[in-house]
């Protein structure tokens, strides 16, 4: 979860199913009938992410994880895996951790293509737990680090088989998000570091991508997702195209008010290296960054609203690309 300037918004009580009567079969304008993203699916998808693949930064187990999730990439339908390894420090401790990005790029050589992305790193630390004596052991991350990897894992193979052949995409699963203190920072070491060598000319797949999306708890139970005003402001067009996506076919968790602030998470990097990239999250979530990050507050209807929101809006852009900002 992005570092928070503010303290976190009042609860909210935002439906995020679907209407009775709205359409789950696609977009008509572009006579979709593909298979729909199913929430069902993508909640035992985080079951089985939380079951198996233990995450948090200083874990042992995590070398496991990220071999798992490699191959993961390549179930889901990428060809090439690009692996980005690097290292960052707990800036209260000094304690430094080995990571690794990984990539994996569906269609390489597609004339075009997009980035779809997350981080998969949970956090190693609770500061903000009621529990001061828990404060410095490692979250669960049911929301923060495994609800927007489980969209994604669930959203690929979808997105493989319906978008036209022309259309590639590259799927980034960040590390090191969560490496950062309050008020402190760094964070987002993963994208930071991919930006970086974006810039050096690495990641050819990256560079050339149309856009980029960044997901980010996106389970919670009151589901709201809100445009940040950096994004909003630098890339209004891509952000109406999906947000009235989303609310189009009866997704009301798609609230178009923008939040108060910027927030600063793994699309901003991203868009730093040149590629025009928004971020998908609930910025409200009382569990934030505690011991309460657990499964049982995520829902399978917010999982599928904004899955199958994706996977409508991200058809649309291949049909319907937004003109280039670097024109």
């Amino acid at each position: 979860m992005p570092a928070r300037s503010v303290l976190a918004l009042a609860a909210l009580l935002v439906a995020c199913g679907r209407p009775p009567g709205a359409s789950a079969s696609g977009l008509a304008a572009s006579g979709d009938t593909g298979e729909p993203f199913s929430g069902a699916a993508a909640l035992a998808r985080v079951d089985l992410l939380l079951d198996r693949y233990p995450r948090a930064l200083g874990d042992a187990r995590r070398a496991g994880a990220i071999e798992a999730l490699a191959a993961d990439l390549q179930t889901a339908g990428a060809t090439v895996i690009d692996r980005l390894d690097h290292r960052g420090a707990d800036p209260q401790t000094g304690v430094s951790f080995a990571m690794t990005t990984l990539l994996g790029h569906v269609r390489p050589d597609a004339p075009r293509r997009f980035i779809l992305a997350t981080h998969f790193d949970t956090r190693p630390w609770a500061e903000s737990d009621p529990d001061p004596a828990r404060r410095e052991q490692p979250i669960v991350g049911a929301n923060d680090g495994t609800s927007g990897l489980a969209v994604v894992l669930e959203l690929v193979p979808l997105l493989v088989r319906q978008l036209p052949p022309d259309v590639g995409v590259t799927v980034i699963l960040f590390d090191g998000e969560e490496l950062g203190r309050p008020d402190v920072g760094p964070y987002l070491a993963g994208s930071r570091a991919l930006a970086t060598e974006v810039l050096q000319g690495r990641f050819p797949q990256v560079a050339r991508a149309e856009f980029g999306v960044v997901l980010d708890m996106v389970g919670d139970r009151d589901l709201r997702v809100q445009p940040d005003l950096a994004s909003l402001a630098q890339h209004p067009a891509l952000i109406d195209r999906i947000w009235s996506i989303g609310q189009a076919h009866g997704f009301t968790a798609f609230d178009a008010a923008p939040l108060a602030v910027p927030l600063l998470d793994d699309h901003v990097p991203l868009d730093e290296a040149g590629v025009p990239s928004i971020l998908l999250i609930d910025y409200d979530y009382p569990a934030w960054h505690t011991h309460a990050d657990t499964r049982d507050k995520l829902d399978a209807r917010s999982l599928g609203a904004v899955g199958e929101t994706l996977r409508l809006a991200l058809l649309d852009l291949a049909a319907r690309p937004l003109p280039s900002p670097r024109s």
